[in-house]
């Protein structure tokens, strides 16, 4: 099918794990739809992924994948390029994904264990636009969302079924009309490297690299909400969730803050961005 790039078509794509650490577990399903912003499907990937590993029993419990049915599916190195040619068919298309830091740290992982560079896509987070669209809802699970919004699709925990819910959700949260700074979005990245920082948060970035001193307004820890002092030094991710190694003046150690409880900070000009909407919730499950 011959794709005419433009601006406003999305790829919407789900990765089943097995497990939940990027570090560790492999991908085991890519599933992923090429759409435009009235809801049209144009193009469709999907895939199962021999892992060379077992799947362990949690993510079976979910997914339902069982090893014997990974047993003659290709490696990670073979799918991979079909993969990203799926997705660089149309230039600098948005990707989408319902807790998108989760996704593009396997998707990463994935491309630095088969040698590949990873691409150069920021993946939107659906997640993160729920909970700006809908603060007041008491959850922003992707099934949560599926029943808020009565989409008439179930989440399946296959990897090309929970795309076409994202896809879904994506047009009905109106994701394509979204000013920027509503958007958390993720670079693809390998999380055996430095850990890139978050689309927002790249003067904290910038203050680890100048070694300067950032206040934040952090709402958790043993101290409980407040101002405080930090040198920023490095980004890492634990289990879906982003946090900010640094010094905190006030303890007089280091310590590791979670992005999502960062309600303000100021490093040095940079734009202020509230990270209740970084995701913080198992991934899609």
């Amino acid at each position: 099918m011959r794709r005419m790039p433009t601006t406003n078509q999305y790829i919407a794509f789900d990765l089943e794990t097995t497990g939940l650490s990027a570090e560790i577990d492999r991908v085991i399903e890519i599933g992923a739809v090429l759409f435009d912003s009235q809801g049209r499907e144009i193009d469709r990937f999907e895939q199962l992924i021999n892992p060379c590993r077992s799947v362990s029993p949690g993510a079976r419990a979910v997914n339902g994948i069982r090893d014997e049915d990974l047993a003659l599916a290709p490696v990670a190195a073979d799918v991979l390029p079909r993969f990203l040619a799926f997705v660089e068919a149309v230039p600098s298309i948005p990707l989408i994904a319902h807790n998108a830091n989760f996704d593009a740290k396997f998707l990463g992982r994935e491309f630095g264990r088969a040698g590949m560079p990873t691409p150069s896509r920021l993946v939107h987070d659906t997640l993160a636009l729920a909970r700006r669209r809908l603060p007041t809802l008491g959850s922003h699970r992707l099934a949560s969302l599926v029943d808020h919004f009565r989409l008439g699709s179930e989440v399946s925990h296959r990897a090309l079924g929970d795309a076409m819910v994202v896809k879904d959700l994506w047009l009905r949260l109106d994701g394509p009309s979204a000013a920027a700074e509503l958007l958390v979005s993720y670079p693809v990245h390998d999380p055996a490297v430095a850990a890139r920082p978050p689309r927002g948060w790249e003067g904290l970035d910038r203050a680890a690299r100048d070694g300067r001193r950032v206040w934040i307004v952090y709402d958790g820890g043993t101290r409980g909400a407040g101002r405080r002092e930090i040198s920023p030094r490095r980004f890492t991710q634990k289990g879906g969730v982003a946090f900010v190694v640094a010094f905190c003046h006030l303890s007089s150690r280091e310590k590791s803050f979670r992005l999502d409880r960062i309600r303000e900070h100021d490093a040095g000009g940079s734009p202020t961005l509230r990270l209740e909407d970084i995701a913080d919730e198992p991934p899609n499950r």
